[in-house]
């Protein structure tokens, strides 16, 4: 495990936007529980969104979909589902259970390119920041480098 640079902000707990996306971790576990449950596939598959999903080159869940997804890949060996995929559907509805995020929310909080890294540390979330002083909000509290660390040795002890 690496470890954020300093200095490092954590979120309150508290906050929605820590529940919000603590609630997404959760469905997108319970959405790869699903996954595999119903098509036995434990590798391969990734997704940006309900509309856009795929399996990586070389993995089961390709050996499986070969047929379902496009010929060439997009993206470093990511083949996306053909819209008309027999499976394309039921992903999508399973998908789409997954609470939806502001994905700006970091830089509202922490300023627009200031973010260095996040990390999730159990149950704790933490930012690592270029400056300081462009840190807003009341989501994100300063913790010291030296109690991060103390969090991170717990966590891997």
């Amino acid at each position: 495990m690496e470890t954020l640079d300093a200095p490092i902000y954590e979120i309150k707990q508290e906050s929605n936007w820590y529940k919000t996306e603590k609630k997404r971790r959760e469905d997108i576990n319970k959405f790869f529980d699903e996954f595999e449950a119903t098509y036995g596939i434990k590798n391969g598959f990734s997704f940006y969104h309900s509309e856009y999903f795929g399996v990586r080159a070389g993995t089961e869940a390709y050996d499986f979909f070969k047929d379902e997804v496009v010929k060439n890949p997009t993206k470093a060996g990511f083949y996306a589902f053909k819209k008309r995929s027999k499976y394309f559907t039921d992903i999508r509805s399973m998908l789409e259970k997954i609470e939806e995020a502001n994905p700006f929310k970091g830089h509202d909080v922490f300023g627009r390119n200031n973010i260095t890294a996040s990390q999730w540390v159990g149950d704790r979330w933490f930012f690592g920041v270029r400056d300081e002083k462009r840190v807003e909000g009341e989501e994100a509290v300063a913790i010291d480098f030296k109690d991060y660390l103390k969090i991170i040795l717990e966590k891997l002890g």
